[in-house]
């Protein structure tokens, strides 16, 4: 086995490491890379490296390490193991040429907590700093489906339409999360990838505006449809909720939930899921209230 650190722009076949991951989200139920981690691979994002495990021709294992934009000597990794090659010391080869490759603090994400991952943030010297909850609901045949959809008095819902509502979006989403290490900082760039990507649908990507000016953006509700791969059916998934602080407390929040839910089960998805930061209590308790029940765990781990 060979372990080598090159720049992501430099792998010969990327595409064999997107291959690698749908062959580890296919064994795990969940993807081994975050939305942005893709995104920034497939858009070529500065700085962005990988260190590769490779068998003979066979890619084996990775790990992505990401600069982050707004802490000095901080990165970003994720890391997965071809399935067929688990239990081999792949994992500990990697990580030890990562360690020895970064400079500087680093926060690796556990996707789903795995044994193996705990072992390998205990042997690293990494502990837990962050829990973000995957949570899960059945939509079809619920007997409290569809869900009630209360506006508050001047609030209609509309679709998101490519070409006229980035900006307007770009802006309340950075005040809706501004305290969100991921999602508040998203760029004009991070969302055009994202149209741009395979699942992306507009007609789920819902926007609150003020029915006196449709182009005044309140809030929003961007779902997502993961499409069924091997034994798992599709899912639906809340993708992203944010409301502009000015509109707290007057329930659009709930009621923007709510459209996205009854959304994605006229879209065919028999379950819906979402993430949601452990230490956000209030939307945990909003979840909770619209029936869903916590199914995984992600850990950040830093060291």
């Amino acid at each position: 086995m060979s372990v080598t650190v090159t720049p992501y722009d430099s792998i010969p076949f990327p595409e064999d490491l997107e291959a690698l991951a749908a062959r580890s989200q296919r064994a795990d139920g969940e993807p081994p890379f975050s939305d942005q981690t893709l995104v920034d691979l497939r858009s070529g994002r500065a700085g962005v490296t990988c260190v590769l495990a490779t068998d003979g021709d066979d890619l084996v294992g990775a790990a992505v390490v990401m600069p982050q934009q707004d802490a000095a000597s901080t990165f970003t990794v994720e890391l997965t193991v071809d399935p067929g090659h688990r239990g081999k010391g792949v994992a500990t080869a990697v990580a030890g040429q990562l360690r020895a490759a970064v400079d500087g603090t680093v926060e690796a994400w556990a996707h789903g907590n795995q044994p193996g991952a705990r072992r390998l943030a205990e042997l690293y010297g990494l502990t837990p700093v962050r829990d973000l909850y995957q949570f899960k609901r059945a939509v079809a045949g619920a007997p409290d489906m569809p869900m009630p959809v209360r506006l508050p008095d001047g609030v209609a819902i509309r679709a998101f339409e490519v070409g006229r509502d980035e900006q307007a979006w770009l802006q309340v989403n950075a005040r809706a999360f501004a305290e969100h290490p991921e999602q508040g900082r998203l760029t004009l760039t991070d969302l055009q990838d994202r149209e741009n990507a395979p699942w992306f649908d507009p007609r789920g990507f819902l926007l609150a505006v003020s029915s006196a000016d449709p182009d005044r953006v309140l809030g929003f509700h961007w779902t997502k449809v993961h499409p069924a791969s091997g034994d798992a059916p599709e899912l639906g998934e809340v993708y992203a909720v944010g409301v502009d602080p000015e509109q707290q407390g007057s329930g659009l929040g709930r009621a923007l939930t709510a459209a996205g839910i009854n959304h994605l089960a006229d879209a065919g998805p028999a379950e819906v899921m979402l993430y949601v930061d452990a230490d956000n209590t209030a939307a945990v308790a909003l979840y909770e209230s619209l029936g869903f029940e916590r199914w995984h765990v992600d850990v950040m781990y830093r060291g």
